[in-house]
C-alpha cells in the first residue's frame, strides 16, 4: 500500500520521471521473461501467420474468421466481434489479423485513426517449444529427421522454420525436404526467395497411419 500510494503521488507531480520508470520496468520484464524465449515465440508466430494466410487464400476470410475465436464472425461484407462497446468501423483500407501469444481467452481490436483496423487473436502456439513427437514406426521408415519434418508439416512451414524445428542447417533441411517431395509426401511452393512446404494427401495419410490410435 505504501509503495503504491507513493507512486500514485509522484505520477501527476513528475510525469516525465513516471514514464521513464515505467519504461525501465517494462524493459526489465522483457529481459527477464520474454527475451530468453523470443526466438521460439517468433518461430511460433511465423508458423501461425503462414498457416492462416494459406487458409484465407484457399477458403476465404468468412470461413477462417470464426476459427480465430468464437466471438468473431463474418456475414456478407460485415465482420462482427462481440465486445462490450458497439463501434462501427469502415475497413476500406483493409483489416489486419494479428496473432498474439499473450492473449489467450479473447480477441482485441484496434479501430482508432490513423491505424488500419486490426483484430488481435490468440495464436495457437504450435511449435513454441519443439517440433511435435513422431511415431517410432515412422522413424524406422523415413529416418528420425525426415519423420520429424513430416510431423511438423501438419502446418505449412518455410524452410528456415523447418530447419530450426529439427535442429539442422537450412541446406540440410532442404535436402530432406527434397526427398520427401520426390516421394510425393509433401508439396513445395516458392514466392520470391521463400519456399513453403506442406503435406500432400499421401503424406497426411502416412502420418495418420503411423500415429497410434488414442
Amino acid at each position: 500500500m505504501g509503495r503504491g500510494a507513493d507512486v500514485g503521488r509522484r505520477l501527476p507531480g513528475d510525469p516525465g520521471r513516471a514514464r521513464s520508470a515505467a519504461a525501465d520496468a517494462v524493459r526489465r520484464l522483457w529481459k527477464a521473461a520474454v527475451e530468453p524465449e523470443w526466438p521460439s515465440m517468433r518461430q511460433a508466430l511465423r508458423a501461425e501467420t503462414l498457416d492462416r494466410a494459406i487458409q484465407v487464400n484457399r477458403e476465404g476470410l468468412r470461413a477462417v474468421l470464426p476459427r480465430l475465436h468464437p466471438s468473431a464472425a463474418c456475414a456478407g461484407d460485415t465482420i462482427t466481434v462481440e465486445k462490450a462497446v458497439d463501434i462501427d468501423v469502415d475497413c476500406s483500407e483493409g483489416l489486419i489479423l494479428v496473432p498474439s501469444l499473450f492473449i489467450t481467452d479473447r480477441v482485441q481490436c484496434t479501430t482508432s485513426d490513423p491505424w488500419t483496423p486490426a483484430i488481435y487473436y490468440p495464436a495457437s502456439g504450435r511449435y513454441l517449444w519443439a517440433a511435435p513427437p513422431t511415431p517410432r514406426s515412422l522413424d524406422r521408415l523415413l529416418g528420425a529427421t525426415r519423420s520429424r519434418i513430416l510431423a511438423a508439416l501438419t502446418t505449412p512451414l518455410h524452410t528456415t522454420v523447418v530447419a530450426g524445428l529439427v535442429s539442422v542447417a537450412a541446406p540440410t533441411a532442404g535436402e530432406h525436404l527434397a526427398i520427401l517431395r520426390d516421394a510425393g509426401l509433401i508439396d513445395s511452393s516458392r514466392a520470391g526467395r521463400t519456399v513453403t512446404h506442406e503435406l500432400t494427401e499421401a503424406g497426411r495419410a502416412l502420418l495418420n497411419a503411423a500415429s497410434p490410435c488414442p
